[in-house]
């Protein structure tokens, strides 16, 4: 099905542990993501994925630090953005506590690593719950799949039922548990020969061949999850300017391919949020 749809760019402009000493342009206050998100979405950005920090810049799932960077995107870029929250443990949260960000915030969509979510089987009906929930609310999730372990966990539980959408959103992952966190295009079709049809899927991609990961992945019919928070360079191999420079590189891609580049309209359609 996606390789029909027009392609959707996410940008993930911080992540969890990189720091202003990375990059000056890393945006970490709530002042700072806004100007990025309106930046990367006059370039083609349909969707932030949204990392906050706590007053010691450290990473944190505490709503009371994602409300004020929420709002603040939101008074910088209208709904002309989809904001997709992280539960991104970074070896700090318990399932119990990502699921409770989820719940307090009801944000419009959020990222699940499957691995951290459900760990073990142990957490299977409370995750059950939580998916229920999510589609009750309808809260867009979005999977997080690193390896075709992590897909097959995936299809057992659409099997199971509690992944009910027609059209789930998955992102898969290349490069995080590589040697130096670098991407390989080739790495790719390995998870897409496993990978169910009837979803959307995305990539990202550690590392310098980012932009090649993403061409790859047009030609393939997924969708395209760049920025700060896994690479720092262009495709030529110097820092990029900015999280912006790194969308627009992606969208002239995009642009040029038969698919074309999504609107937001059609990315909240694509992505079952209301």
């Amino acid at each position: 099905m996606s390789q029909e749809t027009p392609i959707m760019i996410a940008v993930a402009p911080n992540g969890a542990r990189k720091t202003q000493a990375d990059h000056p342009e890393l945006p970490l206050s709530p002042r700072e993501l806004a100007h990025t998100a309106k930046a990367c979405c006059e370039v083609g950005a349909v969707m932030l994925h949204l990392h906050v920090r706590d007053k010691k810049q450290q990473h944190t799932l505490a709503p009371h630090y994602y409300r004020p960077a929420i709002k603040a995107v939101r008074d910088a870029v209208g709904d002309a953005l989809i904001i997709q929250i992280t539960t991104e443990a970074v070896g700090i949260y318990q399932p119990e506590q990502q699921i409770e960000c989820v719940k307090s915030l009801k944000p419009e969509a959020v990222s699940l690593a499957l691995r951290e979510i459900l760990p073990e089987p142990s957490f299977d009906r409370e995750a059950g719950r939580f998916l229920e929930w999510m589609r009750r609310e309808r809260v867009s999730p979005q999977f997080i799949l690193y390896s075709t372990k992590d897909i097959n966990q995936f299809i057992a539980l659409q099997k199971r039922g509690l992944i009910q959408s027609d059209t789930p959103n998955v992102l898969l992952v290349l490069g995080r548990y590589t040697a130096s966190q670098e991407s390989n295009p080739k790495d790719l079709q390995p998870l897409l020969d496993k990978l169910p049809g009837n979803l959307n899927w995305w990539l990202c991609a550690f590392g310098k061949s980012e932009n090649a990961c993403m061409e790859t992945a047009m030609t393939k019919g997924g969708h395209c999850r760049v920025g700060f928070e896994n690479n720092l360079l262009d495709k030529h191999g110097q820092t990029a300017a900015s999280n912006a420079s790194q969308v627009e590189a992606i969208a002239r891609q995009a642009q040029s391919r038969a698919r074309g580049l999504a609107t937001v309209e059609q990315a909240k359609r694509l992505m079952n949020i209301r």
